[in-house]
């Protein structure tokens, strides 16, 4: 199946949301779903996205918030605590780097995993992120690695863990995906499908 596109105009989107985004900020909400452990989940304030309105489905990955929210036509309908890769909260730009990507993304392809559950598959890297590598690799923040430069990789995506304590405790493991508990997979699993644009921001 040829990956999903995302439209012009839902890139023009997800820029300016990443601006206004950076001024919300996260706080805690007692009413939202709560993680595997009972404990409440962090999410963003962003209840609602009127940018968002006229789409069936969008899935916000916050790495600062540490949550990944779904909305149906704008509307918020599941937050789920996410981890992240062990390489930082800078967005990734090679392989190997262990980082999570920023960037307008679609789900490509959704399959069961043995380790995880389920792995949904995103278009990393797509041409944003190839620009991001470029600059990078000529401003000399590519590491050399026996005389090559590693290439921006691939096979992101959403899964679920084996780790489930570590995601229990909010804590990074993944070598660039994100990962949600293994209920939580399951229910993202009900609501979203191929072709469901996701936007990650800081």
């Amino acid at each position: 199946m040829p990956p999903a596109m995302v439209t012009p105009r839902l890139a023009l989107v997800a820029v300016l949301v990443g601006i206004v985004n950076g001024i919300v900020g996260c706080s805690t909400n007692p009413a939202a779903t709560t993680s595997v452990a009972g404990w409440p989940s962090p999410i963003s304030d962003e209840d609602r996205i009127t940018w968002a309105a006229d789409e069936p489905l969008f899935v916000v990955i916050r790495k600062a918030c540490r949550t990944l929210d779904v909305y149906r036509y704008g509307e918020r309908i599941a937050s789920f605590p996410a981890v992240f890769g062990l390489g930082g909260g800078d967005p990734k730009r090679y392989e190997g780097d262990l980082r999570t990507p920023e960037g307008l993304y679609s789900i490509i392809e959704t399959r069961p995993h043995s380790r995880w559950g389920h792995f949904f598959l995103l278009d990393y890297p797509n041409s944003g992120d190839q620009y991001h590598y470029q600059a990078a690799l000529n401003g000399g923040e590519i590491p050399l690695r026996d005389g090559s430069y590693p290439g921006m990789g691939g096979a992101v995506g959403i899964h679920g863990t084996d780790k489930p304590d570590l995601n229990r405790r909010g804590v990074d493991w993944t070598w660039g995906c994100i990962s949600l508990s293994n209920p939580d997979m399951d229910q993202l699993a009900s609501l979203v499908s191929v072709g469901t644009p996701v936007l990650i921001e800081d």
